[in-house]
């Protein structure tokens, strides 16, 4: 059965890349339409941080935040592997802390209102695409079809799968956070306006973290995947435990773990797909793979995929068969060599615990170091002004990361 929406794009997913999307387009007059695995508003397993630069690509946030509940942070807490400590307060916000399911319906609503419709809960089972137009099936046969579809359809994207542009993510790939989101009066952080990474927590590739947010707090602890299932010899939870319990015990956590609030879930750290775009369909967030394969931050690379996606199909005014080049060339230029570099960072970093805790020493010693990341975090510096100017500090780091990306690979993150 066939469902009559009489959309110009269609929008697959409504976390933040659909939704930034969807704004874009229904603010600029295009018909759109909303198609969402789960009922509206959903939960998102996710960290939920943002670097405040978002503020500064997309302004319209700083306006639609206070409708939901969300908490700006400026001190941020380092621990490295073998418990070196860093701290150090920013000159303003560096980062914001939301709930994501406050966070992403507020960025839907904001696409409603601009004219945007939602289908859902409708998830997705097949994609298929001709000359005209992009029809998806949804799991109970209804069918949905549309000229252009803009994939944001998470990390397990059905669509990408279907259309042959992610095969399948290899596990060194991806990485496994378990993370508890846990109300404040069963869980709570003893410096509740303090950002906590533990980089190397209980081995070298992960890190660990603690988000406190407006009456809830995230804890979690991450790996890459590969590393886990070959190193781990712990469940996720009893994992998540231990550490809430080592938090506990130092006096850096009031109160119990919660496994109700509990969720693992995978997030893409290998860069972007080889390929974002396919004829019609354009690929955004996680289904193509826009995080940052270091700090694992997905939120702000969604948006600006999405409202690149968008901006592509406005400048086109149509279909035309550059659609795809001029999308890939577009994310590459705002965003390609920063994720290329998180993951190169990623690489070199997460190969040994000494080499986190050099990272953290670092920052000690080099507070020029952190103050670039933070004006960088702040949107006040471009990712490449920062780039030029830690390589002029730091001239060996060049050398060693390109060993790292030019080195034979193994197979589980070719």
């Amino acid at each position: 059965m066939s469902l009559k929406h009489d959309a110009d794009v269609i929008v697959a997913g409504a976390g933040p890349a659909g939704a930034t999307a969807a704004i874009r387009l229904a603010r600029a007059g295009m018909r759109v339409l909303i198609v969402e695995r789960f009922a509206l508003p959903r939960q998102k397993p996710c960290g939920g941080g943002i670097s405040t630069r978002v503020l500064c690509r997309f302004p319209f946030l700083r306006d639609a935040l206070r409708r939901i509940t969300s908490l700006e942070i400026s001190d941020l807490y380092l621990e490295g592997p073998s418990g070196d400590i860093f701290r150090t307060r920013a000159n303003g916000p560096a980062v914001i802390l939301i709930r994501r399911i406050e966070f992403d319906y507020l960025l839907v609503s904001l696409a409603i209102e601009a004219g945007a419709q939602v289908l859902a809960p409708a998830p997705v089972a097949q994609v298929r695409q001709d000359a005209e137009q992009v029809t998806l099936t949804l799991r109970d046969g209804r069918t949905v079809s549309a000229p252009i579809v803009i994939a944001a359809d998470g990390v397990n994207s059905v669509i990408a799968r279907r259309l042959g542009l992610n095969p399948g993510w290899p596990p060194g790939h991806l990485a496994i956070d378990m993370m508890e989101e846990t109300p404040i009066d069963l869980l709570q952080a003893a410096e509740p306006e303090t950002l906590s990474v533990f980089y190397g927590y209980r081995g070298a590739h992960g890190y660990a973290y603690v988000f406190p947010k407006r009456g809830h707090v995230n804890v979690g602890i991450g790996y890459v995947l590969s590393y886990f299932k070959e190193t781990i010899d712990e469940a996720p939870y009893d994992l998540q435990r231990r550490f809430v319990s080592d938090l506990r015990s130092r006096g850096m956590m009031d109160g119990e773990s919660q496994r109700d609030y509990f969720t693992p879930f995978l997030i893409p750290i290998g860069g972007p797909l080889r390929r974002t775009a396919e004829g019609r369909v354009l690929l955004a967030g996680d289904a193509g793979g826009f995080v940052n394969g270091f700090s694992a931050e997905g939120i702000y690379y969604a948006m600006v995929t999405g409202d690149l996606a968008a901006g592509t199909i406005l400048d086109a005014r149509g279909v035309p068969a550059a659609v795809c080049r001029t999308y890939e060339r577009s994310w590459r230029r705002e965003i390609g060599t920063e994720l290329r570099d998180s993951v190169f960072i990623q690489h070199y970093l997460f190969h040994s615990a000494e080499r986190m805790d050099r990272v953290v020493r670092g920052a000690k010693t080099h507070p020029e170091f952190s103050r670039l990341l933070i004006d960088y975090a702040q949107g006040q510096l471009s990712y490449s002004a920062v780039r030029r100017r830690i390589l002029w500090h730091f001239p060996r780091l060049l050398p060693r990361l390109a060993w790292v990306a030019l080195r034979p690979k193994p197979a589980s993150i070719a």
